[in-house]
């Protein structure tokens, strides 16, 4: 055996691998000790017969892994296709480190913010109680007003030392905000020439009260600034309390005036206290409506003094009134109505404080998750670091491993293929493509009917004849060229070929695919065109023969169905079936004969031109039978717009077509609309 093997190599002759003998050529083993690494390559090639035509594109995407260079190539591809992923995974890794970054950086300077906004709450909450007492003071100057007045100066004074910082903005271009000490100064300058000027109420309320807007806005500039994200409605009702709280202390810096007075010296201030009222009940219910647990909080702080608050409305309806019950004004209950509305305010207030720290305690939670995150995310960005060198390594093997059965399986995909491909159109060509797509799935394909169809018969006229002169090789090449050509001419039209039984021909439209009434025109129009091209062609072996064709239309109701299972076939069952082919037996050469359905569906459709059968058929006794006594057939003759027509030689080879010229009125002309 070791003799035998050592004479036989492989040889490449013609692109084909075959066995051959040592002794006239030299041997696979011996020629590759002279070859370089890159002839050695391309012999391997060679032998496998690896040369496809790729194009630059496909061959940048499949490479040759069979060779050394191309096995390079590959894993070069492989690796970059894991690595790819992975940077991306590491991209999306690094972005969700930065949102959680930036989110708990948010969530820490939101968490300043309402810090500071307490402070700012406590300073505002003093500007008011002296705006209140400076607008009593200019109503009623009097030395009791003056003491109380004065009380509050070292209050604001405090509370403005204590703010944690100073609040700026690039918005606030007034001079006595950008600092403390400005804004101290500002404030001590108006205190000072109180008495020197003499004031309106309306005017001593306007000053504090521009004052207090200014810093509101830059509060609300603040929280905007921060993207407050999951809790901006509580953050939005925390500010809606603020300005409810500012509008309130006007309501009440305003009544303390009505009753140092006893009443409103003028229009404006009455005006103005019923907007200042108005707009902070607005503004409270609207906080509501971003967070019904302010509302809440400020229920439950309210209820803890529950015996002011008739006595309160009662009052607040007076001062809407604009009628005292007291005809003279009296510091006491200007007293008595600050001291209760400070109980609301100190209320709402409280709220704003609780409302405060629930958002913080939000925002606490919201920090500690982004924070776990970016551990999280740490932890994973560090586990990607180890396990990318494994992961490269586990690739190398693996697709040091793959590469070596890649070309086996690529050759038999493809050879899988192309004989899938070649059982589909076999398939294809004897059942229709929905039927044979059903079937491939394993679904039972069951019997359907159709209600409207046109069959097409035709069979050779004298074929036993022409068969008897013929020999059998040469009958089939006469068939073989007929139906070839028919064949051809059908794909142009929306028909399906049903079978072929030696000379017979049969086709249908409107099965299996439903084309509403078009069927019958193009059963016709097909008819007319195979008429025409028959009309040109010869007897393959009988050179200046022609082919006479006999053709038969019907119209009507068919059952279709999968017949076998050996060689399924897909035929068409009923008494239309029958009277087609009849049509097709009674018919004459070179002629298309229709039936009276037929005929109606062309009227209806119209272009086409008719004439009706005069002859002995009516008396044909299956006809009878078929059209319930009455019998009237038709010859089509052509389409009008369709450039094949019957030739008047066709015609007059029949008998039944003489001096049909001279019955032009028993002809239909069909006009298209």
């Amino acid at each position: 055996m070791a003799e035998v093997s050592s004479k036989m190599t492989w040889l490449k002759r013609g692109g084909r691998v075959r066995p051959g003998d040592g002794k006239k050529e030299p041997s696979l083993a011996s020629s590759m000790e002279s070859l370089t690494q890159s002839q050695l390559n391309l012999a391997i090639m060679d032998m496998l017969n690896l040369g496809q035509n790729w194009n630059r594109c496909e061959e940048v995407c499949r490479g040759n892994p069979i060779t050394d260079a191309g096995k390079r190539q590959q894993m070069v591809k492989m690796l970059a296709v894991v690595l790819i992923p992975v940077i991306v995974l590491t991209g999306m890794t690094a972005n969700t480190f930065i949102v959680s970054l930036e989110s708990y950086i948010v969530s820490s300077k939101i968490s300043r913010i309402l810090y500071f906004s307490i402070e700012l709450g406590i300073l505002l909450g003093n500007i008011q109680r002296e705006r209140d007492m400076s607008a009593l003071y200019v109503s009623n100057i009097e030395l009791e007003t003056k003491d109380l007045l004065l009380q509050r100066y070292p209050d604001t004074d405090i509370a403005i030392q204590n703010l944690s910082s100073w609040p700026t903005s690039a918005n606030i271009v007034r001079d006595e905000f950008q600092t403390r000490e400005k804004f101290l100064s500002y404030l001590n300058r108006h205190r000072y020439q109180l008495d020197s000027y003499n004031r309106t109420i309306k005017e001593e309320l306007q000053f504090y009260s521009d004052s207090i807007e200014v810093f509101i806005q830059w509060l609300y500039e603040a929280i905007v600034e921060t993207q407050s994200g999951s809790v901006w409605k509580s953050l939005v009702a925390y500010q809606e309390i603020i300005v409810a709280s500012e509008f309130f202390g006007r309501e009440r810096g305003l009544g303390v005036s009505f009753y140092a007075v006893g009443r409103f010296n003028t229009r404006d201030e009455y005006l103005l206290f019923v907007e200042s009222q108005d707009i902070a009940n607005i503004t409270f219910q609207s906080s509501r409506l971003y967070s019904e647990l302010a509302y809440d909080m400020y229920e439950a702080q309210l209820m803890r003094n529950a015996n002011i608050i008739e006595p309160m409305q009662k009052m607040r309806n007076e001062i809407r009134s604009n009628r005292s019950s007291s005809s003279r004004g009296s510091v006491e209950r200007a007293k008595w109505w600050f001291n209760n509305m400070t109980v609301y305010m100190n209320a709402l207030r409280a709220t704003q404080r609780q409302l405060a720290t629930k958002i913080d305690q939000l925002l606490s939670e919201s920090s500690n998750d982004d924070l776990r995150n970016v551990i999280t995310i740490c932890i994973v960005f560090g586990v990607i670091l180890i396990i990318c060198p494994l992961i490269v390594f586990a690739v190398y093997s693996l697709t040091s491993e793959i590469q070596t059965y890649s070309i086996s399986i690529a050759n038999r995909t493809k050879a899988l293929n192309k004989e899938k491909k070649r059982t589909d159109t076999l398939l294809y060509q004897m059942l229709p493509k929905s039927v044979a797509e059903r079937l491939k799935q394993n679904e039972v394909v069951d019997a359907e009917q159709f209600s409207e169809s046109t069959i097409f018969f035709s069979d050779i006229v004298g074929f036993t004849q022409i068969s008897s002169q013929s020999s059998p090789l040469q009958v089939v090449d006469m068939l073989n060229s007929l139906y070839l050509c028919f064949d051809q001419r059908i794909e142009m039209y929306d028909v399906y070929k049903v079978e072929t039984i030696g000379d017979a021909y049969m086709v249908v439209s409107g099965v299996p695919r439903q084309n509403g009434r078009r069927h019958a025109a193009e059963i016709a129009t097909m008819a007319l065109d195979l008429l025409e091209h028959i009309n040109r062609l010869e007897i393959p072996h009988l050179p200046g023969t022609k082919f006479r064709l006999r053709t038969g239309c019907h119209s009507g109701p068919v059952v279709a169905g999968v017949v076998g299972s050996k060689m399924p076939r897909y035929c068409l069952f009923g008494e239309t079936v029958s009277i087609a082919s009849k049509m097709e037996s009674l018919g004459k050469a070179n002629r298309i004969h229709i039936s009276e359905s037929t005929f109606e569906l062309l009227d209806g459709l119209g272009g086409f031109v008719i004439e009706e059968r005069k002859d002995n058929i009516k008396n044909d006794r299956d006809l009878l039978h078929a059209f319930k006594g009455t019998v009237r057939t038709y010859w089509l003759l052509r389409r009008e717009g369709f450039q094949s027509e019957i030739s008047d030689s066709s015609r007059s080879s029949t008998p039944e077509s003489e001096g049909t010229l001279e019955r032009n009125a028993g002809k239909t002309l069909l006009q298209r609309h």
